[in-house]
């Protein structure tokens, strides 16, 4: 393959890596912590894109909450994830009930 396909390549390969990151920002995420209602938190709310500035005012009391909003397409995973001892979700949602 010539230096010149190969570039061409790449070029087509780059605004669809692009478009998919812009996809998977912008795409609906849940969250699967705990109720805390008094912080407007409530178990299985899904969100049209992640909700960064309820994420940023909660993080000085609650560390990993950001691991708690998942995609909606990884909820299911992330469900059984939060079952299992050590994983990163588990961890969060343990520091969201204490």
């Amino acid at each position: 393959m010539s230096k010149r396909q190969e570039a061409k390549e790449q070029e087509v390969k780059a605004p669809a890596q692009e478009k998919q990151e812009v996809q998977q920002a912008e795409a609906p995420v849940m969250y699967l912590g705990p109720n805390v209602l008094s912080k407007g938190l409530k178990t299985y709310t899904v969100y049209k894109q992640e909700p960064a500035e309820l994420i940023l005012s909660l993080q000085a009391e609650f560390k990993t909450i950001n691991r708690l909003f998942v995609p909606v397409a990884a909820a299911t995973q992330a469900m059984a994830d939060i079952q299992k001892k050590g994983t990163p979700i588990n961890l969060a949602y343990k520091e969201m009930k204490q």
